[in-house]
């Protein structure tokens, strides 16, 4: 049984044909197949590494991507209703359009096509939910407290990822092969150690990581590499630089804990974000050679992030006159703060002689969510103001 990570040669004789991913991973990625980890990927892997992607996967995806889509369906209903209601404003004709528009069967479908596009570009498949005695396999195993099922009263919580893994399964068993599942579930972990036919990893990285080139030509096109981002001026450098400064900006800042003490309310956004400085992981860099093309190579490097956030806050105050809140003023405040970006260099061009200038180098950074808690905040006034 597969309790251990594969070998090399599990993975390079074509003993281990295909992977998936739970959901957990793909929502960790932000749902970007298009950005970081999950674009790489199917670059990283062999060719004859499929991705196997479960139709039930594929649902909790579309699901959790429905929700916010549904949310602002249910806001702009609201907005018109209050519109009609407090102005007397006529929106038959903005209501018509927006039916027209049929918001939520549009958005359900362009996320089932991003995800079957993904698929295609994994050269895999989606499982459909289907299968002789899978049903009865799944009691069976929940009945049983077998895992992924665990031994808590909440375990009919688990349903989905059982049928995840016993599909997975049945498909690797009826095509005599074996496969990775990346989850960072333990029921998923147990359930693979007890598997003759599935491996699990923890992470998209950790599977990628399986594959890394570790020969000495690869080494030598990573130290050039490495060597290209440790010196100044440098064409390699500037371009991680520049995508560096342009993740930081354009990621999305949200405002945590925020609270004053001597004001009765306040709220904040990012206004701005500017980068500080920066410290790539040279030492954890990895190496793939790129299957899409040849000649071709895959650099990831981790790098820690300082940045110095600004926040617009506004407080307000509680008028006991006229017995409403009032604004007082709005004002910026800087908050440093610190993130880990993970940046894939996708090399060609590259031979033992030639300039980092005479490269192809593309830098691809997943788009980014952090959050910056404020804590306490008071409003600052000069001595003009008072």
């Amino acid at each position: 049984m597969p309790k251990e990570l594969p070998s090399a040669a599990d993975l390079w004789e074509g003993a281990i044909t295909f992977f998936s991913i739970d959901t957990d991973l793909i929502q960790s990625a932000g749902y970007d197949f298009s950005a970081g980890e999950l674009n790489q990927l199917p670059a990283q892997l062999p060719a004859k590494m499929k991705l196997q992607l479960t139709e039930i996967v594929a649902q909790e995806i579309i699901k959790h991507r429905m929700e916010p889509v549904l949310k602002s369906i249910a806001q702009f209903k609201a907005s018109s209703d209050a519109l009609k209601r407090t102005a007397g404003l006529d929106m038959a004709n903005i209501d018509g359009d927006f039916e027209n528009l049929n918001a939520e069967i549009f958005a359900t479908a362009r996320f089932r096509h991003l995800i079957e596009d993904y698929v295609s570009r994994c050269r895999g498949q989606i499982l459909p939910i289907d299968g002789a005695g899978l049903a009865a396999q799944v009691f069976a195993y929940y009945f049983a407290g077998k895992p992924p099922f665990a031994q808590r009263a909440d375990k009919k919580s688990e349903f989905p990822d059982a049928t995840t893994l016993i599909l997975l399964e049945m498909f690797a068993k009826e095509n005599q092969t074996k496969g990775i599942f990346a989850s960072r579930d333990s029921g998923s972990s147990e359930f693979a150690a007890q598997s003759e036919y599935l491996y699990c990893v923890k992470s998209i990285d950790e599977l990628a990581t399986l594959f890394a080139a570790t020969d000495e030509i690869s080494q030598a096109i990573k130290s050039r590499v490495l060597e290209a981002i440790s010196v100044e001026p440098s064409v390699v450098l500037n371009q991680l630089h520049s995508a560096i400064e342009d993740h930081v900006a354009e990621a999305q800042w949200n405002i945590g804990d925020i609270y004053s003490g001597t004001v009765a309310r306040v709220e904040g956004h990012v206004s701005e974000v500017r980068l500080n400085r920066y410290t790539v992981h040279r030492d954890n860099a990895e190496i793939w050679a790129a299957d899409d093309e040849a000649g071709a190579w895959i650099v990831e490097l981790g790098a820690s992030v300082e940045v110095v956030v600004i926040v617009s806050i506004t407080f307000f105050v509680w008028d006991s006159i006229d017995r409403e809140e009032i604004e007082l003023d709005t004002q910026q405040f800087e908050f440093p703060s610190n993130v880990e970006v993970q940046a894939f260099l996708n090399c060609s061009g590259i031979n033992k002689e030639n300039a980092p200038e005479e490269w192809e180098v593309d830098v691809d950074i997943s788009s980014g969510e952090y959050d910056v808690d404020v804590g306490e905040i008071d409003p600052e006034f000069d001595e003009d103001y008072i």
